[in-house]
């Protein structure tokens, strides 16, 4: 059995929504990503959308919805229902980033966990503008995304069967979000993996920052 083939079968059994949501829950820390964006998500209020939320199981983790007001997007239905049933206090939707059906300076802060890694440059391109409008002036948007790593063979085999097969160097990410400030770039643990953190602001008058810590 080629290992190609076992890919194509992993990938087939995490199509399916409720296989794929449990794949999430089980295999992912979400809490070391709270706690790697922690000071940008404690204030009370904070009106966040997570974009790609996929089936909501990191939701609960990484923000707290007693005290803000949490708003979940993603392209596929399915996982939108999910998401929904697991996170009673959340609003939910199903849709398209890449045209948002919100207001202008909507929200305070965005997020996506593990999402760019799926989208191709045209998209992702297309989703950045959407945010730049649905942000408010000087809005936050934090970005995780896991890296290939030299010596890290069990992650790399990992990623390299992961359906998103969009996984860029740290500079490859950077110059996808051109225009925007950059408060702050770093890499973090979550799970096996080694991710890229970037704060980025809505606005480029933020001087450009590279603080990385070691993995």
């Amino acid at each position: 059995m080629t290992s190609g083939f076992v890919t194509k079968i992993i990938h087939r059994l995490l199509a399916v929504p409720l296989v794929f949501d449990i794949q999430q829950a089980l295999c992912n820390n979400y809490g070391a990503v709270r706690a790697e964006f922690a000071e940008y998500l404690s204030s009370d209020g904070l009106k966040i959308l997570d974009v790609g939320c996929s089936t909501g199981a990191s939701a609960a983790a990484i923000v707290d919805m007693e005290r803000q007001v949490y708003t979940g997007i993603d392209i596929v239905p399915e996982y939108a229902v999910l998401a929904a049933k697991r996170n009673p206090k959340a609003r939910v939707l199903a849709m398209d980033a890449r045209k948002m059906d919100f207001e202008d300076k909507s929200f305070d802060v965005a997020y996506f966990v593990g999402v760019w890694h799926h989208m191709d440059d045209d998209a992702l391109r297309d989703t950045l503008a959407e945010l730049r409008r649905v942000l408010k002036p000087n809005g936050l948007l934090l970005v995780a995304e896991p890296l290939f790593t030299p010596g890290r063979w069990y992650s790399n085999v990992l990623l390299r069967r992961d359906r998103g097969k969009h996984i860029r160097s740290e500079e490859g990410y950077l110059q996808l979000a051109e225009g925007w400030g950059v408060r702050r770039k770093r890499t973090f643990r979550l799970s096996l993996h080694r991710f890229l953190s970037l704060v980025l602001v809505n606005g480029s008058q933020v001087t450009n920052a590279s603080v990385t810590a070691g993995m």
